[in-house]
């Protein structure tokens, strides 16, 4: 069942029960889904949301937890700023090999902004592609878009 995080939540994160509840459970489930508002302010979240499933699962090595973050950030982004979805989902698996992080969204995009000719857009995922194992898309029948990537933890 994915935990679903209000706008109102957004706004007042991290002083929020559902903050106080994942930072404060045990060892947590392999598999976290996360549905958030697509807004500016739904990215720290999704990072600190992240970070909190990481500790549940041990992971210490600072490789694993830098990539895994950054990837997380940078889909959740891209989510938010280059589609008009009015939420994302966010959802992180591990098994003993690697931890996946996938993001999806409505699949819309937003033709009122070109963002290949606006400085600053356009390394996300080639910072992504180059940090992670696999990377990959998939468009569902709906229109949703997906996007998915993979972090060795070896």
């Amino acid at each position: 069942m994915p935990i679903t995080i209000s706008r109102q939540e957004i706004e007042r994160w991290p002083n929020t029960p559902s903050a106080r509840a994942l930072t404060d459970a045990g060892p947590g489930s392999r598999t976290i889904t996360f549905r958030l508002p697509a807004v500016d302010r739904a990215v720290p979240v999704c990072r600190s949301l992240t970070r909190s499933w990481l500790d549940q699962q041990h992971l210490t090595d600072e490789d694993i937890r830098h990539t895994a973050l950054l990837i997380a950030t940078e889909l959740a982004t891209n989510a938010i700023v280059h589609t008009g979805s009015a939420v994302i989902s966010a959802n992180l698996q591990r098994n003993k090999n690697h931890l996946r992080i996938q993001v999806r969204d409505q699949g819309t995009t937003m033709s009122a902004k070109h963002w290949h000719n606006a400085p600053g857009f356009g390394r996300g995922l080639g910072i992504v592609a180059s940090s992670a194992r696999a990377l990959g898309t998939r468009i569902e029948r709906d229109g949703t878009r997906s996007i998915w990537a993979t972090v060795p933890l070896t």
